[in-house]
């Protein structure tokens, strides 16, 4: 099997697996959304601000670098596990310690506590980290995308459980120590390689020099991602910051997570092509054209039914998060347009661009989010600045990965073409559809919607693009034919 045909099944599995868990999480997410407050959602968004900063600073960079070498594989995986651990255990001192102040900064003392207890994933993590980055490394991404499906069922069960059982915010907690806790089992489960009780620092240098550029990037990137949910928690408060966590968890799901899963794949096939330009630069092109097929009609389909999609799956009581919904819609499309130019930079040894570059974003975007959120004092107001500094950022990007890879910029108007007016058939479409089906219970509704969007959508990219849906198309086709072969073999054979 070719590289791209492994990437593309990779990509197949890693996304049905990976949604199957998520859409999980969603199911019970939607339940606790009817078992618990706003506040309570606040308080755990609080604490994950906290502990994703906390999460960057402790990887060090250091999985993006295994990935990345090749020299001494065992030496070197075995110096980042022992790195990973070693650091997992003393940021969670640190942060033990820290978590009085912190909560204090939040204005709510009841993080404490919380960042305490949901704090011990640290460690927990440090024991599969290596495992994972090596089975990413080798392309073997049913093995490492199964351990996040089981985890997920797992933690939605418990989560719901421990609610049902009137643990009110801590079955939150809980849940988020027993899905990390169930995901390490899983990849260590899962995987061949096992650490052994050997340190060199010569591979601890090497993964270092080049991990450092990534732990700088990473605590950027989060810094930016995460801006809009600090300035409503910090101006707007809990329950603000808990309409946010509810209306962010939809677009993370068909979006953000698709674009997770999307880079975790790309980064070890972009990699492997770092010493021939050519192709490196048409598996970039392409993969961000087929970026754009799936996330532009996601995105705007969500922003036009995000009314009754909200209280459908989460109830009236959380209709003050439809504006939120549409704006994160929108701004998952703009976090995406750019999303494969960071793994072709990172592949061609340049990850310290991708720093520099969060330097200047944060310039504009801070402030932004700042500004509108401050002066407006509505939530959607601050995603919305996020959004502008967003689609300034995936411009710059895209103008600059052109160069660094030695085509025109006006390449990008071609791929950017057939979804863009797919999209805009699809907002009309849509628009028309929910003037005539208002008599239609919700459910009804959104199967209509839904239908109607997808039908628009394709035919329209269809005819615009056709090559490259149809090259889409093929593989897909191919692999399913490549599977259905395997398991007639592993039949014929038992």
């Amino acid at each position: 099997m070719s590289l791209s045909q492994r990437a593309a099944k990779g990509m197949i599995w890693a996304y049905s697996a990976y949604m199957s868990g998520r859409l999980m999480t969603l199911l019970s997410t939607a339940i606790l959304a009817r078992l618990l407050l706003p506040d309570a959602f606040g308080l755990i968004g609080f604490a994950l601000i906290i502990l994703n900063f906390v999460e960057v600073v402790r990887s060090f960079g250091i999985n993006d670098a295994l990935i990345y070498h090749d020299e001494e594989r065992d030496l070197t995986a075995d110096t980042a596990f022992w790195i990973n651990l070693a650091v997992g255990t003393l940021q969670y001192g640190l942060l033990f310690a820290a978590a009085p102040l912190l909560a204090q900064l939040f204005g709510n003392a009841a993080l404490t506590e919380i960042v305490r207890v949901m704090g011990l994933a640290f460690i927990f993590e440090g024991l599969g980290q290596a495992h994972a980055a090596l089975l990413q490394k080798d392309l073997r991404f049913r093995k490492r995308f199964l351990p996040d499906l089981i985890s997920a069922v797992v933690k939605g069960i418990a989560t719901v459980l421990m609610a049902f059982l009137g643990l009110g915010v801590w079955s939150l907690v809980y849940g988020h120590l027993v899905g990390v806790g169930v995901r390490v089992a899983a990849l260590w489960w899962l995987s061949a390689w096992r650490p052994r009780f050997r340190f060199a620092w010569a591979r601890a240098r090497a993964l270092w020099q080049y991990g450092v550029h990534i732990l700088l990037f990473n605590l950027l990137a989060v810094a930016l991602d995460q801006a809009d949910q600090l300035v409503i928690g910090l101006i707007l408060g809990a329950t603000q910051l808990g309409y946010f966590t509810i209306a962010y968890k939809i677009p993370e799901l068909l979006m953000a997570n698709f674009s997770l899963i999307l880079t975790r794949i790309l980064f070890p096939v972009f990699a492997r092509l770092k010493d021939d330009r050519a192709a490196l630069t048409r598996s970039f092109l392409a993969t961000t054209q087929y970026t754009a097929f799936v996330t532009f009609g996601i995105g705007f389909t969500l922003f036009m039914v995000a009314p009754q999609l909200v209280t459908f799956v989460y109830g009236d009581q959380w209709v003050a998060a439809v504006p939120l919904f549409q704006v994160l819609s929108l701004l998952g499309i703009a976090y995406t347009i750019p999303w494969a130019a960071g793994d072709a930079v990172k592949a061609i040894g340049r990850p310290d661009l991708q720093t520099k570059l969060l330097l200047v974003e944060s310039l504009y975007t801070f402030p932004l989010i700042w500004l509108l959120g401050a002066s407006t004092g509505i939530a959607a107001a601050a995603s919305f600045g996020n959004l502008i500094a967003s689609l300034i950022a995936a411009v710059v990007r895209l103008l600059i990965i052109a160069r660094l890879l030695q085509f025109s910029p006006k390449v990008f108007v071609g791929l950017f073409r057939a979804p863009l007016a797919a999209s805009v058939g699809l907002l009309l479409a849509l628009s028309v559809w929910q003037q005539v089906a208002v008599p239609l219970p919700v459910l009804l509704n959104l199967i209509g919607a839904g239908l109607l969007a997808l039908s628009v959508y394709m035919t329209i990219l269809f005819l615009l693009g056709r090559q490259p849906v149809s090259e889409a198309w093929a593989v897909g086709v191919s692999l399913v034919r490549r599977r259905q072969a395997e398991a007639t073999f592993e039949r014929d054979t038992a």
